[in-house]
């Protein structure tokens, strides 16, 4: 994890570092509130039992996320009792419930003995006029009411406005400086439909940071595929905080991914405070417990993205993984593979077979490259290791 082991292994491009000297606001010390247990059970099919949630939570602490949404404790006994089992255990993360402005919903949260609330109030038009049906001002008077019963309580409380990249700027300023007066404690920023583009994030981040200096929370929903690309744009025009889940877990395409933030801000911004050697078992075991697919291409944990299959890359990879790998596998517990088809080349075969202890000469690795190639073409697909091994040994047994 440290800093010593993989610094001099990652190499970025250098334009990430001249782009941020021409930023505004620059970056600061971020935080992770990871929301696999909340958000991420909002991921269709997926529920989680207690056990699920204590073994989740027990990794993203040992990964050092900073905070846990652990779930939303009114919407059932059995969910309340799961988040009460979470706070027990004591891990070394912040624990919060989620909460609607409900009364009601913030004493679920009380009686979990949370550290915090997340109470979601949607302040744009659209949730305004069609799912709440209230005006501008009974919206504020109850977010004032609701910010204020839940600090009386002890709470630390995020402000999560839903659907705050459909509001217009004046009005969200308006709600955010109500809230303030308050006593609020962290202003969420939620781009509920993932219909911001990253210039828009930075132009809005920026706006608010210009009048508020409470910290910035970005919860990014990924159905433009650019929730990672928002909460980068987020944190260079200065928000701090992150709502991220594992695998982006969540509703519809999911949020901003753990693994793939964490990653990001390592390599780009030098933020080196989490495990990232333990976030390929993380995935491993969320994608296990909620019944997803690990996707092959997945940034960060795929099984693809460390194989190299093209015999020009994995001759450039044999001589220097830095040709084409920017970071080293190991360091998100990964490893590196050379998959074997009609694209590959000598240098590959010549390092399978060493691997698996045979002698070979030129003209063998030549041979047999030559019959990988064509039984790859023919069946229209990769070889096996095991494939592999069996055409090796019939060569071996025919010279």
């Amino acid at each position: 994890m440290s800093k010593e082991r993989w610094r001099d292994k990652i190499y970025v491009s250098p334009y990430c570092k001249l782009g941020l000297e021409c930023s505004v606001s620059g970056t600061g010390d971020p935080l992770i509130n990871d929301s696999t247990l909340r958000e991420g059970e909002q991921t269709p099919s997926v529920v989680f039992s207690r056990e699920d949630r204590a073994k989740i939570a027990q990794l993203l602490s040992e990964i050092n996320v900073e905070c846990i949404e652990a779930g939303f404790p009114a919407s059932s006994e059995s969910e309340k009792d799961e988040v009460k089992y979470l706070v027990k255990l004591g891990l070394d993360v912040a624990v919060y419930g989620f909460a609607r402005a409900v009364k009601g919903d913030v004493d679920a949260v009380i009686d979990c003995d949370c550290d915090g609330v997340v109470v979601s109030f949607p302040p744009s038009d659209f949730h305004l006029t069609y799912k709440l049906r209230i005006t501008r001002e009974e919206y504020l008077k109850r977010a004032v009411e609701i910010v204020e019963y839940s600090k009386s309580h002890g709470l630390d409380v995020i402000y999560s406005a839903e659907d705050s990249t459909r509001c217009d700027l004046p009005w969200l300023k308006k709600v955010f400086k109500e809230v303030i007066a308050v006593g609020v404690d962290v202003l969420r920023v939620v781009d509920t439909l993932g219909c911001i583009t990253p210039t828009g994030m930075r132009f809005l981040i920026s706006e608010l940071r210009k009048e508020f200096d409470k910290p910035i929370e970005v919860h990014c929903h990924n159905d433009h595929g650019l929730s990672l690309a928002n909460a980068l744009a987020a944190f260079e025009s200065g928000a701090t905080r992150f709502s991220t889940s594992v695998l982006g877990l969540g509703e519809r395409a999911g949020i901003t991914p753990t693994e793939e933030l964490i990653v990001a801000l390592k390599n780009f911004y030098d933020v080196d405070k989490y495990n990232t050697e333990k976030l390929g078992e993380i995935c491993e075991t969320v994608a296990r417990i909620a019944k997803v697919n690990l996707w092959p291409l997945k940034p960060i944990v795929g099984s693809n993205v460390f194989t190299h299959t093209s015999g020009i890359h994995q001759d450039a990879v044999l001589k220097n993984p830095i040709v084409y790998e920017c970071f080293p596998p190991e360091m998100v517990g990964q490893r590196r593979r050379f998959l074997l088809s009609r694209v590959s080349g000598k240098a590959a075969v010549g390092a399978k077979l060493k691997e698996y202890g045979f002698a070979a000469s030129d003209r063998d690795v030549e041979e047999i490259t030559k019959i990988v190639k064509e039984v790859s073409a023919n069946r229209r697909s990769a070889i096996s290791d095991e494939e592999f091994l069996e055409i090796v040994k019939e060569y071996f047994s025919k010279a």
